[in-house]
């Protein structure tokens, strides 16, 4: 039994001094580490689907409401850019040009005297300055004017067909409802794709398209993200966008398939690191190890932007860290010894 305590006890204070060497011996040594810079850039999403060609039709409204006066064209028209299409009853935004028009010769005119006074040193800079501010206001509000006036007319945006009239009488129509279908003759057409809510999220209008067809392997031609759904479809959760396409001299067919590659770039700049330096991945919130001036290291929690390939965009601005640990870093704690190697 004396053997046994004592045989006991000796494996225990050994156990307990090579415990208390190892956590000295890793306590002071320094762990090797490689690292990369930490940069700060916008995102760029990619988004790889496919859709099928058609023609490029659009809806044409009016971008201000009241009553229609009269429907100029009907189904099945050819026009050319700027044709007539329809237009609004006018009397009031007439009336509200011709009161523009009259403040706006009144204002001239003031302005002109109060140039002719302050060349005769009659009154200071100041009041000549505030003659003119007057009046370029006024001739903003005279402009804008104009432009409510012309926007009571629906002309063609360009050369092309009349698909459709969405309406059959002369009514009230608020600004932005459908009056026709339009059929561009131009030399644009355009697919339809869906995208998941992850991408369509990733993606907005403006988003730069390339494309890619069968029939002509190694054309890349150009084309944009023009419409996307705000709302997903009921059946199977997807956002429908309209891609729009430049032919580029090429001959296209309805039906055709597209292969198409979306790239959105960020308005904003994100702090961009190798994928391989986070650690603890839950979700899309992670850590880093990043190093300080006193060969230690100092850990940062971070949240996933966007995954572009081997580097990965983060939601916290870590500039001011210049570096972060790629390897080495799974076994590091708060405040342990690095040594950096290349």
């Amino acid at each position: 039994m004396a053997r046994s305590w004592l045989g006991q006890w000796l494996a225990g204070t050994v156990l307990v001094c090579s415990a208390t060497v190892w956590a000295q011996q890793d306590a002071g040594s320094a762990a090797p580490v490689k690292v990369s810079p930490i940069k700060f850039k916008p995102t760029v999403s990619r988004v790889s689907t496919y859709g099928t060609l058609a023609p490029k039709t659009e809806e044409l409204s009016f971008k201000v409401g009241g009553r229609i006066a009269a429907f100029l064209v009907e189904e099945g028209a050819e026009v050319t850019a700027g044709d007539l299409l329809a237009r609004l009853e006018t009397k009031d935004a007439e009336d509200a040009l011709n009161r523009q028009r009259v403040e706006l010769e009144q204002a001239q005119r003031a302005y002109q005297r109060m140039e002719t006074l302050h060349q005769k040193g009659s009154i200071q800079r100041s009041q000549l300055e505030d003659a003119q501010a007057t009046l370029e206001q006024v001739q903003i509000a005279y402009d804008q004017a104009e432009l409510q006036l012309d926007r009571c007319y629906l002309r063609a945006p360009s050369a092309g067909l009349i698909l459709k009239e969405f309406l059959d009488s002369r009514t009230t129509v608020p600004a932005g409802q459908s009056i026709f279908s339009f059929q561009s003759h131009s030399e644009e057409w355009v697919t339809k794709v869906d995208l998941t809510d992850r991408n369509a999220f990733a993606l907005g209008e403006g988003a730069s398209a390339v494309i890619s067809f069968a029939p002509y392997p190694g054309v890349k031609f150009e084309g944009e993200l023009t419409k996307l759904a705000r709302v997903a479809n009921p059946g199977d959760a997807l956002y429908t966008a309209e891609v729009t396409i430049a032919t580029a001299d090429y001959p296209l067919r309805p039906g055709m398939v597209a292969e198409v590659d979306l790239y959105q770039t960020s308005e904003q700049s994100y702090t961009t690191i190798p994928f391989d330096a986070l650690i603890n991945l839950r979700g899309t919130e992670g850590t880093v190890f990043v190093p300080t001036n006193d060969n230690k290291v100092s850990s940062r929690k971070v949240t996933i932007q966007a995954i572009q390939g081997p580097m990965v965009a983060i939601k916290e601005d870590l500039r001011t860290d210049k570096q972060v640990v790629t390897r080495g870093q799974g076994k590091l704690v708060e405040g342990a010894n690095i040594r950096i190697v290349e």
